[in-house]
């Protein structure tokens, strides 16, 4: 994990899953790298000529959060197993997803997150990963700069929605913080021609208007009003 003058830069995410499973995780890591995480899936970011079992002890080592999906075809594969042994032994913080079948092993001391197998995995279950890494992870005390980093570096209007998203759930900003995000927003095409982004920052704006300079907040909250 590296850090700068706001905290945390980056989150790795390692999903360790049956590749049956691939479609789960795929949506999975869509919703998530959105959100601004690095996810990493063997199927997907591992190239044909690359050592695979060198690639991936190497992203298993350098991840930050480790997510089994416990579904039947979980104990199936002949490398999930190990892949626990090593999370553990690295002392990542582990999220398992059950879906049906219960955490093995050392797994079962661990709180995990249930999926409903007959659900659709969509934004909502990543934002329960989400929160469960702000409320139960070491790095929960530096989510709020993760969050505002990754709106920051927002490539897309997608990217912007979500990560803007995630600003509702931290309860209290400081006068820097919003003044960043001001900064962030005014800034950012992507964040301020974002639809969704503009619904959450004029609200986010609104709540905190006493602690913004007036001629400032008079400017943000007239290029998010803008009609498109």
């Amino acid at each position: 994990m590296e850090s700068e003058l706001y905290g945390i830069k980056s989150l790795r995410i390692f999903f360790s899953y049956s590749t049956i499973d691939k479609e789960i995780v795929g949506k999975l890591k869509s919703y998530l790298e959105e959100m601004g995480f690095e996810v990493f899936l063997a199927h997907e970011d591992i190239s044909p000529c690359e050592e695979w079992q060198d690639e991936i002890i190497k992203n298993l080592k350098r991840c930050d959060i480790f997510i089994p999906l416990l579904t039947d075809n979980f104990m199936k594969s002949e490398w999930t197993n190990q892949e626990i042994g090593i999370a553990i032994y690295g002392d990542k913080f582990i999220i398992p997803l059950q879906v049906n079948i219960k955490p093995p092993g050392f797994l079962g001391r661990i709180q995990s997150l249930k999926l409903n197998p007959d659900e659709e995995i969509g934004a909502y279950h990543a934002q329960q990963i989400v929160g469960l890494i702000k409320n139960k992870s070491k790095f929960g005390k530096d989510m709020k700069n993760f969050v505002i980093k990754q709106l920051e570096d927002s490539g897309s209007f997608e990217d912007a929605s979500a990560r803007s998203k995630l600003l509702r759930d931290f309860k209290d900003f400081s006068k820097e913080e919003i003044n960043r995000i001001i900064n962030i927003t005014i800034s950012s095409r992507c964040i301020h021609d974002s639809f969704s982004a503009r619904r959450v920052l004029k609200s986010f704006f609104k709540k905190y208007e006493a602690d913004i300079e007036k001629e400032k907040y008079d400017k943000v909250m007239k290029l998010l009003d803008k009609v498109k």
